[in-house]
């Protein structure tokens, strides 16, 4: 404190502003301009280029959607909410099993509290401890079309989880959400159109991991449970996992471009015939127009 007051007077007798504090994430080149060093992984337009593997089937694969990460403060208390937005996902690859997927929305918005309570409104009010934060997992319109299987698509029409997260970081760059989940699937073929419903019949989880720069970036989420023919009233096990890591490798004109590595896994669920699939892939990524941390 004593030496900030005598910069303070010394700026104040020579006329000159004191020098302003550095900040973690901007750097100084030769002739003193700063530029940045942190990147936000879960913000800015996505395009990716890559190849991947299926069954044993190699193919050149093209990603693309917009990724906005959104944090804010309820008005009625001191509350932050932590949300991630994907908006119009688009996947497509090439090869013997060619085909594409698109998703209108996928999102994770999770509400963080410093300390957490379940409030019992009785003539005496009770408030029990809640160690855990409130998430809710949504998506919309994901299609998947593969022209090997023949004439069809499937599209999951909507998707409802809430989740629970045990970790409580008080910050956007980790997170652990677990819960059961909701969700209606559609099946068209010439055969005939199949709905799938899973009321809650399923659990699911959410796992986010980023640096303090934004340099790397984990992230898996998998879902197991059944699903219920609406029509036929049987039951279906179905399971599925994915996860990728991100790792900047330079910037362009203040725009990350990443390598990432990526795997999924699909148990009785894959695409007309609901079969078991897996797949690996790694690839080159652009974030433009993406924020800094």
């Amino acid at each position: 404190m004593l030496a900030l007051g005598l910069a303070l007077v010394l700026a104040a007798s020579t006329g000159e502003p004191p020098p302003a504090p550095e900040q973690p994430c901007l750097a100084r080149d030769a002739r003193g301009d700063t530029f940045p060093i942190c990147f936000d992984p879960g913000d800015g337009v996505v395009v990716g280029v890559g190849t991947r593997m299926s069954q044993g089937s190699p193919a050149l694969s093209l990603r693309a959607g917009v990724h906005l990460r959104t944090g804010r403060t309820s008005q009625s208390k001191a509350t932050p909410w932590y949300n991630n937005h994907r908006l119009a996902g688009v996947e497509a690859w090439g090869g013997e099993q060619r085909g594409f997927t698109v998703t209108a929305y996928d999102g994770l918005l999770r509400r963080h509290l410093e300390e957490g309570f379940i409030l019992v409104p009785t003539a005496r009010p009770v408030r029990i401890p809640f160690p855990f934060d409130v998430s809710l997992a949504l998506r919309a319109g994901h299609l998947e079309r593969r022209p090997w299987e023949g004439r069809g698509w499937t599209l999951e029409t909507g998707r409802v989880g809430l989740l629970v997260d045990p970790l409580r970081a008080a910050s956007g760059r980790v997170w652990l959400a677990l819960g059961p989940v909701a969700s209606h699937t559609l099946r068209y073929s010439p055969q005939g159109t199949e709905h799938a419903l899973s009321p809650f019949t399923s659990l699911m989880f959410d796992l986010g991991l980023e640096t303090e720069d934004g340099l790397w970036a984990l992230r898996a989420s998998g879902l197991a449970g059944w699903n219920r023919d609406v029509e036929g009233g049987t039951l279906d096990f179905r399971a599925r996992s994915d996860a990728s890591l991100e790792r900047v490798l330079i910037a362009v004109q203040d725009q990350p471009v990443a390598v990432r590595l990526a795997g999924s896994y699909v148990g009785g669920d894959a695409g007309l015939q609901r079969r078991d699939e897996w797949t690996l892939g790694v690839g080159l990524s652009v974030r433009a127009f993406s924020s800094r941390w």
